[in-house]
């Protein structure tokens, strides 16, 4: 088959490229983007559930049209026909946007027979690049923890059975390169701010890994336990970030912030760990330590550890080779005018 050309708004495209690298799809290379690839298990895994909802809604606007006004059935099928493509318009451009951006999508053996099926069952008059354009249009509008759970349907599905069945996996990962992997699966669990999936899973320790990074996925026929200690760090997880690597020894960390860290700790969402505890300006986590040290570095002198003494000294030490680095260990680095001078005197 040759490329499909699918003109999309400017939104939709830039969400397509952002979750093709955010997913780490790329080219033998490593860092060429191959949005084709995002786009075929967009394809194969969504069409589905995507055509299911298009009957749905033909469905009802079928029968809220039937219970008002008699209408000829073949006339009935033409206009709920257009209503319902009125409506992906609009679902796809809500502003008016114009479909100026180009999406190529190059058929490949996996998206092939379903590509047919589409054009066989589902056009109803709509060309094949309109049809994917409202397919792609109600995927952007997804949350990206839930494209994320689209894109690897299949692993998603075999993890989820897993857990259902209590029963331990076999998967494959790959991030610079394939490593293997048995583990005990507890959950699926989402990072507070909808970005990503992360299986919590015990092996010799408790850790989560990111749904985007499993290739494959095999259930096997041993049990998944698991003791109290690894069941409340899991929930521990679930409720402060999965994302982080937590530990059966952290302890309560109390952070000092001036005023104006406080104005930030409001503005600044991303990975913001959730208080226990707040008096005046003086804040109590229990979370995973790796997370109050990425959060609160990002708020420079405004945030001062406490303890416990070990989060207090990386914080430290974090700032301290930054400073190394800036002044040369202690001393000034030159200015722009003095290194131009050096450079006129060579």
């Amino acid at each position: 088959m040759e490329k499909i050309k699918i003109y999309v708004t400017e939104h939709i495209a830039s969400v397509l490229e952002k979750d093709a690298e955010g997913f780490e799809f790329f080219k033998k290379d490593g860092r060429t983007v191959n949005k084709n690839a995002l786009l075929t298990n967009l394809v194969v895994n969504y069409y589905k559930n995507f055509a299911g909802q298009q009957t749905d809604l033909l469905d009802f606007l079928k029968n809220k049209i039937s219970a008002t006004a008699k209408v000829a059935e073949n006339s009935l099928n033409g206009l709920c026909f257009d209503l319902c493509e009125k409506l992906n318009e609009r679902s796809a451009a809500p502003n008016g946007e114009k479909f100026d951006k180009l999406v190529s999508f190059k058929p490949t053996k996996e998206s092939e027979p379903i590509i047919d099926y589409i054009e066989s069952y589902c056009l109803m008059g709509r060309t094949l690049s309109e049809y994917f354009r409202s397919m792609f249009a109600s995927y952007v509008a997804l949350p990206q923890d839930k494209r994320e759970i689209i894109i690897f349907k299949p692993q998603y599905d075999a993890i989820t059975k897993a857990i259902k069945e209590q029963k331990r996996i076999f998967f494959t990962t790959r991030r610079g390169h394939t490593k293997k992997t048995e583990c005990a699966p507890y959950a699926i669990a989402t990072s507070k701010e909808e970005m990503h999936c992360y299986v919590l899973n015990a092996n010799k320790t408790c850790t989560p890994v990111r749904l985007s990074r499993i290739v494959s996925v095999t259930q096997l026929a041993a049990d998944a336990t698991f003791t109290p200690t690894q069941i409340a760090l899991f929930e521990k997880m679930k409720t402060y970030g999965p994302q982080f690597i937590y530990r059966t020894d952290d302890s309560e960390v109390l952070v000092e912030l001036t005023a104006k860290g406080i104005d930030k700790f409001k503005r600044i969402y991303v990975h913001r760990p959730i208080p226990t505890k707040v008096e005046n300006n003086y804040y109590y986590f229990n979370c995973s330590r790796s997370q109050i040290v990425q959060y609160f570095i990002r708020l420079g002198a405004d945030a001062k550890i406490i303890y416990p003494q070990n989060v207090r000294d990386e914080v430290f030490n974090y700032h301290r080779r930054a400073c190394n680095r800036y002044y040369n260990r202690g001393r000034k680095p030159a200015t722009p005018e003095q290194s131009t001078n050096t450079e006129k005197k060579g």
